[in-house]
């Protein structure tokens, strides 16, 4: 289970540097189309959005495993350990049925775009290509979330303290049950 974990974080960190590199590149792009008389690039801005919108939903489940994601850590420091661990369980899985849903209503949103064959207005590409990382990463958000409550619930991986110090991911609590 761990390689398999290892492998799919390293190929979230590969996806999201080829896009956040597509991001630079875009940008350069639409700066020099900006410097240079008559090379209008008009495609550079819907390609921004779609960009911008697949780095965040493919950054979803690395923010998980880093445990970097937005959580109300500070609220919980005070508590008692076992209900400090029972709020990390119950929230993580409360966010895992979110994106489970968000990712139900993706799956239609695709489809719809799918059957009527909807294009963006400059690039021509189906609809259903560019919105689908918000299905990937709901999916891979969801699936790290129940991996982190299950990790918590058997003492595998520590609750975050609340305070700046380093906190281990997921991987690294895997990897050392794996040589236990």
């Amino acid at each position: 289970m761990g390689k398999i974990l290892n492998f799919l974080k390293r190929l979230d960190v590969i996806i999201v540097t080829l896009l956040m590199f597509g991001i630079f590149i875009n940008v350069m792009l639409q700066i020099l189309s900006r410097i240079m008389p008559f090379r209008v690039v008009p495609w550079t801005v819907e390609m921004g959005e779609i960009l911008l919108a697949a780095v965040i939903w493919m950054g979803i489940g690395l923010g998980v495993i880093n445990n970097s994601h937005v959580r109300f850590d500070l609220l919980l420091t005070k508590l008692p350990y076992k209900t400090k661990k029972k709020f990390y369980i119950i929230g993580n899985i409360v966010f895992a049925i979110f994106l489970l849903i968000l990712a139900y209503h993706a799956i239609s949103l695709l489809e719809f775009y799918l059957r009527t064959n909807t294009r963006t207005p400059q690039l021509r590409w189906n609809r259903a290509y560019i919105r689908a990382p918000v299905l990937i990463g709901s999916v891979i958000g969801a699936v790290r979330m129940l991996i982190q409550a299950w990790f918590f619930a058997k003492d595998k991986l520590p609750l975050p303290s609340g305070e700046a110090e380093e906190v281990r991911t997921i991987m690294e609590a895997n990897k050392e049950e794996g040589e236990k």
